[in-house]
């Protein structure tokens, strides 16, 4: 599992300093997925990518399985970063090929993964398309593709589901969700209040750099005196699908 501890950052802007993480803590335990909930500018970002190792924190440590987290663990961690962040101008097969094999896969292993991936989240169509010719969903799932070629152990998703159809949410999130099943754990971010609550195991809810409620759905719902919920099923992604096929 990975653990954060006690994790600070600070970004200077001019005279000031704007206070991102303020001793930060929690656990994404093995195949549970936990929800990063806050609001712009709430230090989520900030977090995942000093988990990643593309930020440095100014004090704290991350922890994988009980040790100071490494360059070889990172190399085993699916990101999806928010500003996505593939070759829009190349086609969309090579380049993930080429991610999988930059994370230690063999090209025959990569060229499977790729496959695989691209098939399961239904975009194996634009296989020799190039990015920048994709609608908005298509490329969303392009870029979560790039997080699962590697075989990652976890995955840190940021606002995956961002500008998505109901059809592609109702994709990604069952992809996401078999994932977790497999044992790997997910941290996500989203402002989707109602697919945080569908689909995590945890909610961490994080105001001005630090985490002030950490629970299940239906811990945080009661510790806000909510009544309880009454789950009605509308399948309305499948209606959609129905409708327009």
């Amino acid at each position: 599992m990975i653990e954060v501890r006690n994790v600070s950052k600070a970004f200077n802007s001019g005279a000031n300093a704007v206070q991102a993480l303020d001793d930060v803590s929690f656990v994404v335990p093995d195949g549970e997925i936990v929800g990063f909930v806050g609001a712009n500018g709430a230090g989520k970002t900030t977090c995942m990518r000093i988990i990643v190792g593309v930020l440095a924190g100014d004090s704290g440590e991350i922890m994988y399985d009980g040790a100071l987290i490494d360059a070889e663990v990172r190399r085993s961690i699916g990101y999806m970063p928010s500003e996505r962040g593939l070759w829009a101008k190349d086609k969309v097969f090579p380049q993930l090929q080429y991610l999988a094999e930059l994370h230690g896969l063999t090209p025959t292993d990569a060229t499977q993964e790729v496959e695989k991936w691209l098939t399961e989240l239904d975009v194996i169509q634009y296989k020799d398309a190039k990015l920048q010719t994709l609608s908005t969903g298509n490329a969303q799932r392009v870029q979560l593709a790039s997080a699962l070629v590697s075989r990652p152990k976890m995955l840190i998703l940021d606002e995956p589901f961002s500008g998505l159809d109901p059809i592609a949410v109702m994709n990604m999130s069952a992809v996401i969700r078999k994932m977790a099943d497999t044992g790997i754990s997910v941290l996500f971010s989203s402002h989707q209040l109602e697919l945080i609550d569908e689909l995590c195991d945890k909610v961490l809810i994080i105001q001005a750099g630090k985490i002030v409620q950490n629970g299940t759905p239906s811990e945080l719902r009661e510790k806000a005196g909510a009544p309880p919920t009454v789950q009605i099923p509308t399948p309305l992604a499948n209606i959609f699908k129905e409708l327009i096929s």
